[in-house]
């Protein structure tokens, strides 16, 4: 069960999780940046479904989303495509994060067992709120999905204990706002994370704003098991793409920033 695999890969120690969104910048070489990106250290992938207005993305995310709704990718296409990484990386869990109206619009129901079946591990619904998250919370719980709550960097600490008692991992956002690089400000994420590790009782993923292997270490000695890095390597992909040199070097320099991340961590 993909679901295993998750509370695996925790139980032993703390990931780097790069994000990407299936299908970019293309279909193929998305494929080849989640092989590389587990070649390199990753201990696990968080896995993007294209969408046209990701409201929790920044420009570099919402860059990403775009190029891959270009190149063809819908909710239909992007389940084989996921299919495809967890053939290429099959003991790697691939933690999903999709909008609420791509999950609605399919079923609850049918988008979690399709997603299971195609080798999905957990699902983020960032903008459903826990008050109205129990039927996904539900279809996640018969497809075999672990369930992703997001806490904002002011959520109180009594929501954050019920976002905490509704999932098995809190996903914590370390800037208010978007995804995106930020410059300056993180002790005070890991101030707020320090304190959420203390008062909750699931493991503690960070996000929005890691770019250096530096902020991965200390994230993880603040108490993070998993640290996301996204918009930092959705512009190293921008960058690089269609290069003259091709591919090959897109993918060199992929894995070496996901090094990078790992080896600081």
């Amino acid at each position: 069960m993909s679901r295993a695999r998750l509370r695996a890969a925790l139980r032993r120690g703390p990931s780097v999780s790069p994000f990407l969104i299936l299908g970019h910048p293309t279909p193929a070489i998305s494929v080849e940046l989640a092989r590389a990106a587990v070649a390199a250290g990753a201990g696990m992938l968080e896995i993007g479904f294209p969408y046209s207005d990701p409201v929790a993305d920044g420009p570099a995310i919402q860059q990403a989303a775009r190029r891959a709704l270009a190149a063809g990718v819908s909710t239909r296409s992007a389940f084989p495509l996921l299919g495809r990484i967890a053939e290429a990386c099959p003991d790697t869990p691939l933690n999903l994060m999709v909008y609420g109206n791509l999950v609605h619009r399919l079923g609850y129901e049918r988008f979690c067992a399709e997603a299971a079946a195609c080798g999905g591990s957990s699902l983020l619904v960032p903008d459903i709120p826990v008050e109205e998250a129990g039927p996904i919370r539900s279809a996640c719980r018969r497809a075999g999905l672990a369930r992703v709550a997001l806490a904002g960097p002011i959520t109180p600490p009594d929501r954050l204990r019920r976002l905490s008692r509704a999932s098995d991992l809190v996903y914590l956002a370390g800037f208010q706002g978007v995804t995106g690089v930020r410059e300056g400000g993180f002790e005070r994420v890991l101030e707020r994370l320090r304190g959420a590790a203390a008062s909750v009782d699931r493991p503690l993923c960070l996000g929005f704003g890691i770019s250096t292997g530096s902020q991965v270490a200390a994230a993880f000695s603040a108490g993070a098991r998993v640290a996301v890095v996204g918009s930092h390597l959705a512009r190293l992909v921008e960058r690089r793409f269609g290069s003259p040199a091709g591919d090959g070097d897109l993918l060199a320099e992929y894995s070496n920033a996901v090094r990078e991340l790992t080896e600081a961590g």
